[in-house]
């Protein structure tokens, strides 16, 4: 069962990690849809996951955050680096509840948590170029193209370009 209550949206509500969730995170890990869309390139076994909360999930620097439909988890996001003047978002929600609006909202709340708490210039994600779904989602939410790194990540046998994006606190306010 995920953690406490964080923030609540209409349809998402975002919980705190703990570690009873290791299992849930870790099907979502080693799930090709999730996996290799947010790059992650090994399967993951218990003790790997277990080193991913100690790494990620308990460092102070990051907010994870696991997105919830009637308390069930559905993805998770997260804020890496909220002590830096640019944090890189990271996001990704199991393939049954992909199209639904699910991902669009629970980053949505994000980004309002992180400029509501932390004195941050502005956001940061990237996208493989060809995760369509994922970028949209960032325009959608108000952030620009900023770059692309051409053949950046080796995925699937190709290479791939990644694209960049930045929303800076004052476009989110407007």
């Amino acid at each position: 069962m995920p953690g406490t209550v964080f923030r609540e949206g209409e349809t998402v509500t975002l919980r705190t990690v703990e570690r009873e969730d290791e299992a849930f995170v870790q099907r979502a890990h080693n799930d090709p849809a999730v996996r290799v869309p947010v790059g992650l390139q090994h399967p993951e076994n218990g003790s790997q996951v277990e080193s991913y909360f100690e790494d990620s999930v308990e460092n102070e620097d990051n907010v994870n955050l696991l997105a919830c439909d009637d308390g069930e988890p559905v993805g998770q996001v997260v804020a890496m680096g909220v002590d830096h003047t640019r944090p890189e978002l990271s996001y990704w929600l199991l393939p049954e509840f992909h199209g639904e609006g699910y991902a669009t909202e629970a980053v949505s709340l994000l980004v309002d948590y992180c400029f509501e708490t932390f004195d941050v210039r502005g956001l940061y994600a990237q996208a493989y170029a060809y995760n369509e779904a994922s970028w949209k989602l960032l325009e959608r939410l108000g952030f620009e193209r900023e770059g692309r790194l051409r053949e950046d990540r080796f995925v699937r046998g190709e290479h791939r370009d990644t694209v960049h994006y930045g929303l800076l606190r004052e476009e989110w306010e407007e």
